[in-house]
């Protein structure tokens, strides 16, 4: 995979770069890629907030989470998946042996 270098990069973009992705919990690197993605319109990505000293109301951002989560495509399962139980029961008789 090709690597990206932003060299001279102003002091308040890269405080603002590191703080947005604390909030998002990504990494910078991440959360640049996330940008530029969203930017030349290859990635759909909710418009972040606006840099502020206000305290996280955790309850709110849980919830929105979850709201973005409902709203995701749900995943195709194949119908010959392996059974979790089962899987777990092979585990467990394979640590007795």
């Amino acid at each position: 995979m090709p690597a990206l270098q932003v060299k001279d990069c102003p002091a308040p973009v890269y405080e603002a770069l590191r703080q947005c992705a604390d909030r998002e919990n990504r990494s910078i690197s991440q959360q640049t890629l996330t940008i530029i993605e969203h930017y030349l319109g290859m990635r759909d990505v909710p418009t972040l907030p606006a840099v502020t000293s206000e305290p996280i109301n955790y309850g709110e951002r849980r919830e929105r989470v979850f709201e973005r989560i409902r709203q995701m495509r749900p995943i195709p399962v194949s119908e010959s998946r392996p059974n979790a139980a089962e899987m777990l029961r092979q585990i467990r008789e394979e640590e007795a042996r």
